[in-house]
Protein backbone atom coordinates (compact mmCIF):
# COMPACT_ATOMS: atom_id res chain seq x y z
CA UNK A 1 0.00 0.00 0.00
CA UNK A 2 1.29 3.45 -0.81
CA UNK A 3 2.25 5.69 2.10
CA UNK A 4 -0.48 8.17 1.20
CA UNK A 5 -3.15 5.45 1.26
CA UNK A 6 -1.97 4.18 4.63
CA UNK A 7 -1.96 7.74 5.92
CA UNK A 8 -5.60 8.10 4.87
CA UNK A 9 -6.55 4.99 6.82
CA UNK A 10 -4.67 6.18 9.89
CA UNK A 11 -6.39 9.56 9.73
CA UNK A 12 -9.61 8.05 11.07
CA UNK A 13 -10.21 8.78 14.74
CA UNK A 14 -9.01 6.50 17.52
CA UNK A 15 -12.61 6.23 18.66
CA UNK A 16 -13.61 4.82 15.28
CA UNK A 17 -10.79 2.30 15.37
CA UNK A 18 -11.90 1.21 18.81
CA UNK A 19 -15.31 0.36 17.35
CA UNK A 20 -13.83 -2.62 15.50
CA UNK A 21 -14.85 -5.72 17.45
CA UNK A 22 -12.56 -8.12 19.16
CA UNK A 23 -9.62 -5.78 19.52
CA UNK A 24 -8.55 -6.58 15.98
CA UNK A 25 -6.44 -3.47 15.65
CA UNK A 26 -4.32 -4.26 18.65
CA UNK A 27 -1.23 -2.33 19.62
CA UNK A 28 1.87 -3.87 18.10
CA UNK A 29 4.62 -5.23 20.33
CA UNK A 30 6.95 -5.97 17.46
CA UNK A 31 6.02 -7.69 14.17
CA UNK A 32 2.97 -9.95 14.32
CA UNK A 33 3.32 -13.56 13.29
CA UNK A 34 1.64 -14.71 10.09
CA UNK A 35 -0.57 -17.83 10.34
CA UNK A 36 0.28 -21.05 8.58
CA UNK A 37 -1.95 -22.39 5.83
CA UNK A 38 -4.56 -24.96 6.78
CA UNK A 39 -5.82 -27.90 4.78
CA UNK A 40 -8.56 -27.26 2.23
CA UNK A 41 -12.12 -28.45 2.71
CA UNK A 42 -12.79 -30.76 -0.27
CA UNK A 43 -15.80 -29.96 -2.43
CA UNK A 44 -16.66 -26.68 -0.71
CA UNK A 45 -19.11 -24.60 -2.74
CA UNK A 46 -18.81 -20.83 -3.22
CA UNK A 47 -20.45 -18.93 -0.37
CA UNK A 48 -23.73 -17.06 -0.94
CA UNK A 49 -23.53 -13.27 -1.21
CA UNK A 50 -24.33 -12.58 2.44
CA UNK A 51 -21.68 -14.99 3.69
CA UNK A 52 -19.25 -13.66 1.09
CA UNK A 53 -19.73 -10.10 2.35
CA UNK A 54 -18.93 -11.26 5.86
CA UNK A 55 -15.81 -13.03 4.61
CA UNK A 56 -14.62 -9.96 2.70
CA UNK A 57 -15.23 -7.84 5.79
CA UNK A 58 -13.03 -10.13 7.86
CA UNK A 59 -10.26 -10.12 5.26
CA UNK A 60 -10.32 -6.33 4.93
CA UNK A 61 -9.86 -5.97 8.66
CA UNK A 62 -7.10 -8.60 8.75
CA UNK A 63 -5.32 -6.80 5.94
CA UNK A 64 -5.54 -3.46 7.74
CA UNK A 65 -4.34 -5.11 10.94
CA UNK A 66 -1.38 -6.63 9.09
CA UNK A 67 -0.46 -3.30 7.54
CA UNK A 68 -0.44 -1.69 10.99
CA UNK A 69 1.26 -4.43 12.99
CA UNK A 70 3.47 -6.54 10.70
CA UNK A 71 6.84 -5.31 9.49
CA UNK A 72 6.69 -4.41 5.75
CA UNK A 73 9.64 -6.69 5.01
CA UNK A 74 7.77 -9.62 6.58
CA UNK A 75 4.71 -8.97 4.44
CA UNK A 76 6.80 -8.66 1.30
CA UNK A 77 8.68 -11.87 2.04
CA UNK A 78 5.41 -13.75 2.59
CA UNK A 79 3.89 -12.52 -0.75
CA UNK A 80 0.54 -12.12 1.01
CA UNK A 81 -0.81 -9.06 -0.79
CA UNK A 82 0.32 -9.29 -4.39
CA UNK A 83 -3.03 -7.80 -5.45
CA UNK A 84 -2.21 -4.40 -3.94
CA UNK A 85 -1.09 -2.26 -6.89
CA UNK A 86 1.40 0.47 -6.07
CA UNK A 87 2.05 1.26 -9.76
CA UNK A 88 0.23 4.40 -10.89
CA UNK A 89 -2.53 3.75 -13.43
CA UNK A 90 -2.57 5.37 -16.86
CA UNK A 91 -3.75 8.94 -16.40
CA UNK A 92 -7.55 9.30 -16.33
CA UNK A 93 -8.08 5.79 -17.67
CA UNK A 94 -10.29 3.28 -15.86
CA UNK A 95 -10.90 -0.42 -16.38
CA UNK A 96 -13.94 -2.20 -14.95
CA UNK A 97 -13.54 -5.69 -13.51
CA UNK A 98 -16.26 -7.93 -12.12
CA UNK A 99 -15.56 -10.82 -9.74
CA UNK A 100 -17.47 -13.86 -8.53
CA UNK A 101 -19.68 -14.59 -11.54
CA UNK A 102 -21.23 -15.73 -13.63
CA UNK A 103 -24.63 -15.22 -12.02
CA UNK A 104 -28.08 -15.50 -13.62
CA UNK A 105 -29.22 -12.17 -12.17
CA UNK A 106 -25.99 -10.25 -12.54
CA UNK A 107 -24.11 -11.17 -15.69
CA UNK A 108 -26.74 -10.20 -18.25
CA UNK A 109 -27.53 -6.94 -16.42
CA UNK A 110 -23.85 -5.96 -16.45
CA UNK A 111 -23.60 -6.86 -20.14
CA UNK A 112 -26.58 -4.62 -20.90
CA UNK A 113 -24.99 -1.63 -19.15
CA UNK A 114 -21.67 -2.20 -20.91
CA UNK A 115 -23.49 -2.47 -24.24
CA UNK A 116 -25.35 0.80 -23.57
CA UNK A 117 -22.06 2.69 -23.17
CA UNK A 118 -20.08 0.61 -25.70
CA UNK A 119 -17.38 -0.25 -23.18
CA UNK A 120 -15.62 -3.48 -22.29
CA UNK A 121 -14.76 -5.12 -18.99
CA UNK A 122 -12.95 -8.13 -17.60
CA UNK A 123 -14.91 -10.84 -15.80
CA UNK A 124 -13.03 -12.84 -13.13
CA UNK A 125 -15.14 -15.95 -12.93
CA UNK A 126 -15.34 -18.73 -10.36
CA UNK A 127 -14.82 -22.05 -12.11
CA UNK A 128 -17.59 -23.91 -10.33
CA UNK A 129 -20.09 -21.24 -11.39
CA UNK A 130 -18.79 -21.09 -14.95
CA UNK A 131 -19.28 -24.84 -15.26
CA UNK A 132 -22.82 -24.46 -13.88
CA UNK A 133 -23.72 -21.58 -16.25
CA UNK A 134 -21.82 -22.15 -19.53
CA UNK A 135 -24.46 -20.15 -21.41
CA UNK A 136 -23.53 -17.04 -19.43
CA UNK A 137 -19.84 -17.53 -20.17
CA UNK A 138 -20.78 -17.78 -23.85
CA UNK A 139 -22.82 -14.56 -23.65
CA UNK A 140 -19.90 -12.67 -22.14
CA UNK A 141 -17.65 -13.86 -24.97
CA UNK A 142 -20.31 -13.15 -27.62
CA UNK A 143 -20.61 -9.58 -26.33
CA UNK A 144 -16.95 -9.01 -27.14
CA UNK A 145 -15.52 -9.39 -23.65
CA UNK A 146 -12.98 -11.92 -24.81
CA UNK A 147 -10.93 -11.94 -21.63
CA UNK A 148 -12.69 -14.13 -19.11
CA UNK A 149 -10.25 -14.51 -16.28
CA UNK A 150 -9.51 -17.09 -13.61
CA UNK A 151 -10.76 -16.36 -10.07
CA UNK A 152 -10.13 -19.89 -8.72
CA UNK A 153 -12.42 -22.91 -8.75
CA UNK A 154 -14.54 -22.15 -5.68
CA UNK A 155 -13.12 -19.00 -4.08
CA UNK A 156 -11.24 -20.12 -0.96
CA UNK A 157 -8.87 -17.96 1.03
CA UNK A 158 -5.44 -18.98 -0.28
CA UNK A 159 -3.93 -18.03 3.08
CA UNK A 160 -5.90 -20.88 4.66
CA UNK A 161 -5.19 -23.77 2.28
CA UNK A 162 -2.07 -25.74 1.50
CA UNK A 163 -0.03 -25.20 -1.70
CA UNK A 164 -1.35 -28.36 -3.36
CA UNK A 165 -4.93 -27.20 -2.84
CA UNK A 166 -4.02 -23.75 -4.12
CA UNK A 167 -2.61 -25.28 -7.30
CA UNK A 168 -5.79 -27.29 -7.80
CA UNK A 169 -7.90 -24.12 -7.44
CA UNK A 170 -5.89 -22.48 -10.22
CA UNK A 171 -5.41 -25.35 -12.64
CA UNK A 172 -8.97 -26.71 -12.57
CA UNK A 173 -10.00 -23.39 -14.15
CA UNK A 174 -7.25 -23.38 -16.75
CA UNK A 175 -9.21 -25.11 -19.51
CA UNK A 176 -12.35 -23.07 -18.83
CA UNK A 177 -10.90 -19.60 -19.13
CA UNK A 178 -7.64 -19.63 -21.05
CA UNK A 179 -8.60 -20.93 -24.47
CA UNK A 180 -7.91 -17.52 -25.97
CA UNK A 181 -6.42 -14.19 -25.01
CA UNK A 182 -4.09 -13.35 -22.13
CA UNK A 183 -4.10 -15.48 -19.00
CA UNK A 184 -5.12 -13.47 -15.95
CA UNK A 185 -5.66 -14.58 -12.37
CA UNK A 186 -7.14 -12.68 -9.46
CA UNK A 187 -6.79 -14.10 -5.98
CA UNK A 188 -9.95 -14.47 -3.92
CA UNK A 189 -9.93 -11.61 -1.39
CA UNK A 190 -6.62 -10.52 -2.95
CA UNK A 191 -4.86 -12.97 -0.63
CA UNK A 192 -1.79 -14.29 -2.44
CA UNK A 193 1.00 -16.75 -1.60
CA UNK A 194 4.55 -17.16 -2.85
CA UNK A 195 3.87 -20.75 -3.98
CA UNK A 196 0.90 -19.79 -6.15
CA UNK A 197 2.65 -16.69 -7.49
CA UNK A 198 5.37 -19.04 -8.78
CA UNK A 199 2.81 -21.50 -10.17
CA UNK A 200 0.92 -18.74 -12.00
CA UNK A 201 4.04 -17.43 -13.66
CA UNK A 202 5.11 -20.94 -14.66
CA UNK A 203 1.74 -21.31 -16.46
CA UNK A 204 1.93 -17.93 -18.18
CA UNK A 205 -0.51 -16.01 -15.98
CA UNK A 206 -0.41 -12.37 -14.97
CA UNK A 207 -1.75 -11.52 -11.51
CA UNK A 208 -4.45 -8.85 -11.62
CA UNK A 209 -5.14 -6.74 -8.57
CA UNK A 210 -6.92 -3.40 -8.37
CA UNK A 211 -6.30 0.28 -7.76
CA UNK A 212 -9.85 1.07 -6.63
CA UNK A 213 -11.96 -1.15 -4.39
CA UNK A 214 -15.60 -0.21 -4.89
CA UNK A 215 -16.43 -1.91 -1.56
CA UNK A 216 -19.79 -2.82 -3.06
CA UNK A 217 -20.02 -5.63 -0.50
CA UNK A 218 -19.90 -3.15 2.40
CA UNK A 219 -22.68 -0.78 1.36
CA UNK A 220 -26.12 -1.89 2.52
CA UNK A 221 -29.32 -1.95 0.47
CA UNK A 222 -29.86 1.74 1.23
CA UNK A 223 -26.44 2.65 -0.11
CA UNK A 224 -24.81 3.33 3.27
CA UNK A 225 -21.67 1.96 4.91
CA UNK A 226 -21.02 1.80 8.64
CA UNK A 227 -17.94 3.19 10.32
CA UNK A 228 -16.10 -0.14 10.62
CA UNK A 229 -16.36 -0.97 6.93
CA UNK A 230 -15.61 2.67 6.06
CA UNK A 231 -12.33 2.35 7.96
CA UNK A 232 -11.32 -0.89 6.27
CA UNK A 233 -12.33 0.45 2.83
CA UNK A 234 -10.84 3.92 3.29
CA UNK A 235 -14.19 5.64 2.66
CA UNK A 236 -14.25 9.27 3.89
CA UNK A 237 -17.19 10.41 6.00
CA UNK A 238 -18.83 12.37 3.16
CA UNK A 239 -19.28 9.19 1.11
CA UNK A 240 -20.61 6.87 3.82
CA UNK A 241 -24.11 7.24 2.38
CA UNK A 242 -23.01 7.62 -1.24
CA UNK A 243 -21.71 4.47 -2.93
CA UNK A 244 -21.52 6.09 -6.36
CA UNK A 245 -19.72 9.12 -4.94
CA UNK A 246 -17.18 6.86 -3.22
CA UNK A 247 -16.28 5.04 -6.44
CA UNK A 248 -15.94 8.24 -8.47
CA UNK A 249 -13.97 10.00 -5.71
CA UNK A 250 -11.62 7.03 -5.43
CA UNK A 251 -11.05 7.14 -9.19
CA UNK A 252 -10.30 10.86 -8.96
CA UNK A 253 -7.90 10.28 -6.07
CA UNK A 254 -5.93 7.67 -8.02
CA UNK A 255 -6.38 9.55 -11.34
CA UNK A 256 -7.80 6.39 -12.86
CA UNK A 257 -7.16 2.70 -12.37
CA UNK A 258 -8.52 -0.83 -12.28
CA UNK A 259 -11.86 -0.88 -10.44
CA UNK A 260 -12.89 -3.94 -8.42
CA UNK A 261 -16.61 -4.82 -8.39
CA UNK A 262 -18.59 -7.99 -7.73
CA UNK A 263 -21.51 -9.47 -9.63
CA UNK A 264 -23.04 -10.82 -6.45
CA UNK A 265 -23.51 -7.55 -4.58
CA UNK A 266 -26.64 -5.49 -5.31
CA UNK A 267 -25.06 -2.04 -5.21
CA UNK A 268 -22.95 -2.82 -8.24
CA UNK A 269 -25.96 -4.06 -10.17
CA UNK A 270 -28.30 -1.24 -9.17
CA UNK A 271 -25.80 1.62 -9.53
CA UNK A 272 -23.48 0.48 -12.31
CA UNK A 273 -25.20 2.64 -14.93
CA UNK A 274 -24.89 5.71 -12.69
CA UNK A 275 -21.23 4.96 -11.91
CA UNK A 276 -20.30 4.61 -15.58
CA UNK A 277 -22.17 7.81 -16.43
CA UNK A 278 -20.48 9.63 -13.55
CA UNK A 279 -17.00 8.46 -14.52
CA UNK A 280 -17.56 9.59 -18.10
CA UNK A 281 -18.83 12.97 -16.87
CA UNK A 282 -15.68 13.27 -14.73
CA UNK A 283 -13.54 12.90 -17.82
CA UNK A 284 -12.39 9.29 -17.46
CA UNK A 285 -11.81 7.10 -20.50
CA UNK A 286 -12.70 3.41 -20.27
CA UNK A 287 -10.30 0.70 -21.33
CA UNK A 288 -9.55 -2.86 -20.23
CA UNK A 289 -6.76 -4.25 -18.11
CA UNK A 290 -5.31 -5.99 -21.15
CA UNK A 291 -4.63 -2.63 -22.83
CA UNK A 292 -0.92 -1.90 -23.16
CA UNK A 293 -1.06 1.10 -20.84
CA UNK A 294 -2.38 -1.07 -18.00
CA UNK A 295 0.41 -3.65 -18.45
CA UNK A 296 2.63 -2.13 -15.70
CA UNK A 297 -0.24 -2.68 -13.22
CA UNK A 298 -0.22 -6.45 -13.75
CA UNK A 299 2.25 -8.63 -11.85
Amino acid sequence: MKAAALKTLLSFSCAALAAIPGGLLRAANGPAQLPEARAAVPGAAPAPAGDEAAAIRAHHLKRLNARLTVAPATLEKSCRYESDIATAPPLNRVALTFDDGPTPDGTEHILAVLRKYNISATFFMIGEKAKRYPELVAKVRAAGHGVIANHSWNHPNFHDILPAAQADEVLRDDALFTDKGPKLFRYPYGNSTCETNDLLREHGYKIAGWHIDSCDWAYDKNGAIDVREAISCGVPAQYRADYVGHVIAAARARKGGIILMHEIHPNTLSRLDTIVDGLLAAGFVFGTITDVDFAPSLR
